[in-house]
């Protein structure tokens, strides 16, 4: 039952539509008196919709160039922008070593946790392992700012536990330290040669605005004469005239 009721409520929708299209009277719409009035404006407008089909076609193809070009336009300088900032400001970078106590090493910095909390830039940084009365390694800046990391020489009772590390151990992670630094001087070096020519680069492409211009601008000639086409407007024309003699025959003026 309720797929008969179905199949008769799309039946009464189908037919409601098509006379939606024809409007008037019955026999206006269904009967083959009016077939050839009906045809023409069947056929006028399935013309005017092949043609509306080809310029959105056009137009749609037109904005995707366009929205390529700007794309990459876009991209190359957010590439470059993203690069400067790096250059700039590189942050802590991968880790290295550590944590050894309280001192941890990563690609650009060297971070102090504990009382003497701080994030130390690697860039000529120098650093010193003694022994005496304890052991400890001095972090001294280039403006002559020290920081100084203390580690036990033995472990105490109760505190096997904790963290401990020998005079080799120290020593040995005062040199990785020492090389970080050395490698963190070579990068500031590239860094520095590199940032000049990235800013010109930058100018450049910020500049460089020629494919995304033509392809706008071969946009906005697309839609121009998709807008004034003159196929387009000679079908608009015979299809109102053909509505118009419709609407003289029925009274109803049918719908483009």
């Amino acid at each position: 039952m309720s797929t008969l009721l179905f199949v008769v409520v799309a039946v009464l929708a189908a037919t409601a539509w098509y006379w939606s299209r024809y409007p008037g009277k019955w026999i206006y719409a269904f009967s083959a008196t009016y077939a050839d009035q009906r045809a023409e404006l069947k056929s006028l407008r399935a013309a005017l919709r092949a043609v509306d089909k080809e310029a959105a076609q056009a137009e749609r193809s037109a904005k995707q160039k366009a929205d390529r070009a700007q794309a990459a336009y876009r991209q190359d300088i957010r590439r470059l922008e993203k690069e400067i900032r790096t250059l700039l400001d590189p942050g802590r970078g991968r880790l290295v070593k550590g944590p050894v106590g309280d001192i941890t090493v990563y690609e650009h910095v060297v971070e102090l946790t504990g009382q003497a909390s701080a994030v130390i830039p690697l860039a000529g940084l120098k650093a010193v392992f003694r022994s005496d009365p304890v052991y400890m390694i001095d972090l001294t800046e280039p403006a002559g700012r020290t920081y100084r990391v203390k580690y036990p020489r033995r472990r105490e009772p109760g505190d096997e536990n904790a963290s401990f590390f020998t005079s080799e151990q120290l020593s040995d992670f005062t040199l990785d330290i020492l090389n970080a630094a050395a490698d963190e001087h070579e990068y500031r070096a590239g860094q520095n040669a590199r940032l000049p020519q990235a800013r010109q680069e930058l100018a450049a492409a910020r500049a460089d605005t020629a494919a995304r211009d033509e392809a706008l601008k071969n946009l906005r000639t697309v839609c121009a004469w998709q807008k004034n086409n003159p196929r387009r407007k000679t079908l608009l024309a015979d299809l109102d005239k053909e509505r118009h003699q419709w609407q003289q025959l029925t009274g109803v003026t049918p719908p483009r």
